[in-house]
């Protein structure tokens, strides 16, 4: 989960974002947003998704971010490697999705 925060909290600020406009966007407070990244507490899918499209980016960028999970250009094949290594993202994120659908 801290991998997926940080990548979050990097994704924010790229786009300009601050920590109130993704706060209010959410419908928390500002300390509530802030909380997940202080502590690294567990979030839910449901607010992880909120977030993503907030950000305009998918789960699995959010996942693989800096690199993006589907090429902006089509037209370039990924290597073998590079695909066995997003695979493995994936893996690791549809593990997540299960337990934090668990913790529901």
């Amino acid at each position: 989960m801290k991998k997926i925060l940080e990548n979050i909290e990097a994704i924010r600020r790229e786009k300009g974002f601050s920590q109130e406009y993704m706060a209010t966007k959410l419908k928390i407070k500002q300390p509530a947003y802030s909380r997940y990244f202080q502590v690294q507490d567990d979030m839910k899918l449901s607010l992880l998704e909120q977030i993503a499209d907030i950000l305009g980016v998918s789960i699995v960028d959010i996942a693989t971010y800096p690199v993006k999970y589907v090429p902006e250009d089509q037209a370039a094949t990924p290597v073998c490697e590079e695909c066995k290594k997003k695979d493995e993202i994936i893996d690791n994120l549809n593990l997540l999705i299960k337990q934090l659908k668990q913790k529901k």
